[in-house]
């Protein structure tokens, strides 16, 4: 399922900013509205009837993939089933995708396993050398005393 989620985020940002959002509201209310969400998705992309219709059918996705599940009241949902991850390499995949679906190069390693839209799936802790190791296409740089930074590289010939 990791792969499948990552390979819809990278494709579909819009995807993206639904799984962000429902990421931050279960965090912080441990659950979370229909309403609520279709809000927060429509002051980032238009009030159009297309945008709620679409955030419906991905939360449908999600209820259909067990990572949400309702939550009693019809449209208020929890989070549902949580994949734990400690394969080094299916991680590295993750991080590579997720650099890529951020159309940005460098990212701070934490700020990627915390991410809200990885909502469902919980990881090891992992170093950020281990990582490395794992993937050719990705390398790192210590920033100050303790944040590592994660980067996406295309050919470490250059």
């Amino acid at each position: 399922m990791a792969v499948h989620w990552w390979m819809v985020i990278a494709v579909y940002p819009f995807w993206a900013s639904v799984a962000m959002q429902v990421g931050r509201l279960l965090r912080l209310q441990g659950s979370t509205a229909a309403t609520h969400i279709q809000r927060r998705v429509c002051e980032q992309c238009g009030e159009r009837e297309t945008i709620s219709r679409r955030v419906r059918y991905i939360l449908r996705s999600y209820l259909d993939w067990g990572v949400l599940q309702e939550a009693g009241k019809k449209g208020v949902y929890s989070a549902g089933a949580i994949l734990d991850l400690d394969d080094n390499k299916l991680i590295a995949w993750i991080v590579e995708a997720f650099l890529q679906s951020r159309e940005g190069t460098t990212f701070p390693l934490k700020g990627v396993l915390d991410n809200p839209s990885l909502f469902p799936f919980r990881f090891k802790p992992i170093q950020a050398e281990s990582l490395v190791a794992s993937s050719t296409r990705l390398e790192t740089l210590r920033h100050g005393l303790n944040e590592d930074l994660i980067m996406l590289i295309y050919n470490k010939s250059i």
